[in-house]
């Protein structure tokens, strides 16, 4: 009841009452409300399942249900609805699902894709009428869920207790079996039914399973059939070039068939499966297509194909090992190819003249398949880095020695190892590579620093600049104490050249006749320089004289330094008369010498020639051989022949011809090449000797005391250079001769330092 509210008092006239009643009698709904109501609605349920219009207007339709959820009849409005919605369902998926399987697969697809897109629309519109519904009672009521999701479920429940959900499954599986052999396939009806699996929540929990068995088996099979046909490259391509038809598949046709599948099921997902579905399809295409078969793959046509730089196919092959992890099983077989390939080539004396060569080359080849096949994988260019490593020291000092010779030709003027328009800066680049992985550095110095030695002092350097930039990238590699040595020699050079223009000058100052016979003279400081043997000659007096010239001249600048001559290692430049005309002759200091002696008579016997140079018989004889039995023949042997002998007569050749001004006469070269290899082991392995003497030195007065296993341990992690077990222990038991090192009495592995 309302109470009584007395009106505040007027100041302008009299107070008047304003009184509220309460109703006398509720409302009552009519008798047949509810029923009548739900009629209504049921009806034009109904009616919108069966595509008709309603008999009442939309409007009208949500105010009746209104109505009832405002007379707390929400509970039978969503009884009633879902009555219906069960009961049409299974009318028609029942109708469905009684057509038979073997003539109505495509017929049983297409009517539940009519039937999903009809329902999907008739439950919106059926949304729309009940939505008062929607927003009080199924808000309101605890485990009731919304007139969408609860027509979905009455789909869903259908589809379970008549098990047509695994028939459907089955049907649209032999869809995408049949997309998959190459036939054309209803992507309407898969899309439509692929999007039914998901919005009825039976996607991931029954079709994807489904779908991903299928699909391991349909590539199991096919996998098989391919994998156990697989021939070898040359196999291929012998029956190509015998014109013979072969059924047989090679590898990298294989690999691009498994390429195209992945890019077929990568579009089906796009086109009418779930874009969640890829990786997992993805990943079980690799499994039985390309995991299972890795081995197959790489033992079939792996090598013939880094042979055969076929990037494309490497690339395919390094993308499809790196999508099921498998790169781990690509860098041994990576690994391998490179030390078989290069231990051929290391272990091959006869490939040694161009054994450099093949090496650059087979590191460029394999450097192109690691940047445009393998993507610069760290791992592969690891095992490409080791493998490397482990061929090249296969084979001792050799790779040193034959590396520091390519260098030689390369620097050398002339020199055949570089084509014309080679950058040879680059050139010197790409042999630095192979040079970082040889372990005996040290012996390539020893090499590099002899050949360095002919070059300079021949004047045979193609340039100043090109030797101080390789010593310089020496230097980078390996630190200023690795090339101190040849720093020195190209210092010499540039301090001979300066002493050269000031001993000229003084040479014309003080003779101002014709006498200068262009001295000129290189300062090598030993310590720098190869040990070269001093050669007994008798020089001509004009020599000897500017000799004398140039010592007294040098030591006014450098007072008690002691020079040496070395004339094995001088030059000259003849100026000779003949019948035809006058000729230049560059000659060794030796030849000269002999040359010089035909001045005075045209005939001398070979005991002349040797008492007047005081040479050896065995530097007379290649001597004179360079001299008359060569191609430039400047004097005359009886009797003829190409040995000399001690009892030979040379006469000087007056009629000697030549379309040339000046004629180069080359000494001829004793086969001393493997006497100055052994010499430079020798001189790599004394220097060895001392530092493996101080590092053992010096571990020891660090440490005061080590037993033999840390003091080895210890010694190699220091050592630059590769040493056996057997040479350091001959190095610590001279040291305990020499009183530096002494065993414990108590524990012969264990030495002491001594103070």
């Amino acid at each position: 009841m309302w109470a009584n509210k007395r009106a505040a008092p007027s100041a302008g006239g009299p107070q008047k009452r304003l009184i509220i009643k309460g109703l006398r009698a509720i409302p009552a709904l009519p008798a047949n409300y509810k029923a009548d109501t739900l009629a209504r609605l049921q009806s034009a349920i109904r009616a919108i399942q069966q595509n008709q219009l309603t008999p009442q207007g939309l409007e009208e339709l949500y105010h009746d249900c209104e109505g009832l959820c405002l007379h707390k009849f929400g509970s039978d409005v969503y009884a009633m609805v879902q009555a219906e919605l069960d009961t049409y369902t299974h009318q028609c998926l029942g109708e469905i699902n009684r057509l038979p399987d073997a003539s109505a697969n495509e017929s049983v697809l297409e009517q539940t894709t009519r039937f999903w897109t009809g329902y999907t629309q008739q439950l919106g519109m059926i949304k729309c009428i009940f939505l008062y519904l929607d927003r009080t009672y199924v808000l309101q009521t605890a485990n009731v869920t919304s007139l969408w999701s609860m027509g979905l479920s009455v789909v869903r429940q259908c589809l379970v207790d008549t098990d047509m959900k695994s028939r459907l499954v089955r049907l649209v599986l032999g869809e995408v079996a049949k997309e998959r052999n190459g036939r054309s396939a209803d992507e309407t009806s898969l899309h439509c039914l692929v999007q039914m699996f998901g919005d009825l929540e039976l996607y991931s929990q029954f079709f994807m399973p489904s779908l991903i068995d299928a699909t391991r088996d349909y590539y199991l099979k096919e996998s098989r059939r391919l994998v156990g046909s697989l021939v070898s490259i040359e196999a291929v391509q012998k029956a190509q070039s015998t014109g013979s038809s072969a059924s047989d598949m090679s590898v990298p046709l294989y690999l691009a068939h498994v390429k195209l599948r992945l890019d077929e099921e990568t579009q089906r997902a796009a086109r009418y499966l779930n874009p969640n579905s890829k990786a997992l399809l993805l990943s079980t295409a690799l499994a039985e297509l390309v995991d299972k078969h890795t081995e197959r793959l790489l033992v079939t046509s792996f090598d013939a194909m880094v042979d055969a730089h076929i990037l494309t196919d490497l690339a395919n092959l390094y993308s499809l090992l790196s999508s099921v992890n498998q790169l781990d099983a690509l860098k041994q077989y990576w690994a391998k190819y490179i030390k078989r390939v290069g231990l051929r080539l290391v272990q091959a004396p006869e490939l040694d003249v161009g054994l450099v060569s093949e090496m650059l080359a087979m590191k460029q080849r394999l450097d192109d398949i690691m940047r445009s096949a393998f993507q610069g994988n760290e791992a592969l260019a690891h095992a490409l880095r080791e493998s490397f490593e482990d061929f090249i020291n296969s084979r001792r000092s050799k790779p040193a020695q034959l590396t520091a010779k390519f260098v030689d030709q390369c620097m050398r003027s002339g020199g055949s190892s570089r084509s014309a328009d080679e950058d040879i800066e680059g050139l010197l680049d790409r042999v630095l590579v192979l040079f970082r992985f040889i372990n005996d550095k040290d012996l390539f110095e020893g090499y590099y620093r002899r050949d360095l030695a002919k070059r300079l002092l021949n004047g045979k350097c193609i340039s100043a600049d090109t030797e101080r930039s390789m010593v310089q990238k020496l230097r980078m590699e390996c630190g200023p104490g690795f090339t101190k040595r040849l720093e020195g020699m190209l210092r010499d050079m540039d301090v001979s050249a300066d002493l050269d223009v000031k001993f000229t000058s003084l040479q014309q100052t003080q003779q101002a006749d014709d006498s200068n016979i262009g001295f000129h003279v290189n300062i090598l400081t030993q310590a720098f320089w190869p040990t070269y043997e001093p050669m007994p000659l008798a020089i001509p007096r004009a020599i000897e004289l500017a000799q004398e010239q140039f010592v007294q001249f040098y030591s006014e600048k450098h007072n008690g330094r002691n020079l040496f001559w070395q004339p094995n290692l001088g030059t000259c430049l003849l100026k000779v008369g003949f019948d035809e005309g006058p000729k230049e002759l560059s000659l060794t200091l030796v030849q000269g010498t002999i040359m010089l002696l035909f001045s005075e008579r045209d005939e001398l016997s070979y005991g002349q020639i040797q008492r007047d140079t005081g040479l050896e018989d065995i530097e007379l004889m290649r001597t004179l051989q360079s001299l008359a039995c060569g191609k430039s023949r400047v004097l005359l042997k009886e009797p003829k022949g190409r040995d000399v002998a001690a009892t030979d007569m040379f006469t000087f050749n007056a009629a000697f011809k030549s379309p040339q001004t000046r004629i180069k006469i080359s000494q001829i070269l004793l086969k001393e090449a493997e006497k100055e290899s052994k010499e430079v082991e020798e001189h790599i392995q004394l220097d060895r000797m001392y530092q493996v003497d101080a590092a053992l030195v010096r571990i020891l007065k660090a440490r005061k005391r080590a037993d033999h296993t840390a003091l080895m341990t210890e010694l190699l992690s220091q050592l630059k250079f590769n040493s056996t077990s057997a040479e350091v222990k001959e190095r610590i038991e001279t040291l305990i001769e020499r009183d530096y090192v002494k065993r414990d009495d108590s524990d012969p592995s264990l030495y002491l330092y001594v103070a």
